[in-house]
């Protein structure tokens, strides 16, 4: 019996060692869009909410951020008062900065009411076929990608939190003193 409760107490720490050691690796590991920081931003042309083209390529010398999102998440519900306050910042787009709320994969009325219901005005790209999540390696959503002058993504956000404005105005800040 005591040999049984010693065997079951080994087994029980090891499947606990390895269910950590599965946990830590998880947690270091950054998310794949993260990898694009410092690469030339991947381009693309979606049409947006109010009927207008949406190309990267051709904001080449602005600072462009470009918020991935969809109406049933939570976080995205929780990050997009900001993301809107940004793109209605003045002093930030006399700067250059344009910002974009990249709808992932949702139907147009839907997405509509959604932005007329919560009074946003920031422009709406429509992803249907959600080319932004397979360019940009979305694994998780809200991802928000700030892209530099230079056409090269600066720097990637997944997901939002406590302090996430912060950090997003922080980069926001440093791209837009860059020259391109």
């Amino acid at each position: 019996m005591t040999t049984r409760r010693s065997m079951l107490s080994v087994l029980i720490a090891l499947a606990f060692a390895g269910f950590v050691g599965v946990a830590l690796a998880a947690e270091d590991e950054k998310p794949k869009a993260m990898a694009l920081e410092g690469k030339k931003a991947p381009d693309l042309q979606l049409g947006t909410l109010d009927g207008k083209p949406f190309k990267l390529s051709g904001l080449k010398g602005k600072v462009v951020l470009m918020d991935y999102w969809a109406t049933w998440c939570p976080p995205c519900r929780k990050s997009l008062p900001h993301i809107d306050e940004l793109s209605k910042d003045k002093a930030l787009a006399d700067q250059g900065l344009v910002v974009f709320a990249i709808n992932d994969k949702e139907a147009k009325a839907k997405v509509q009411d959604f932005v007329k219901q919560n009074n946003y005005s920031f422009a709406v790209p429509l992803d249907p076929q959600g080319k932004f999540g397979q360019a940009y390696l979305v694994e998780g959503i809200p991802t928000t990608v700030l892209v530099g002058r230079d056409g090269n993504v600066k720097k990637v956000f997944v997901g939002f939190g406590d302090g996430s404005e912060k950090e997003i105005k922080a980069a926001i800040e440093d791209a837009l003193k860059e020259t391109a």
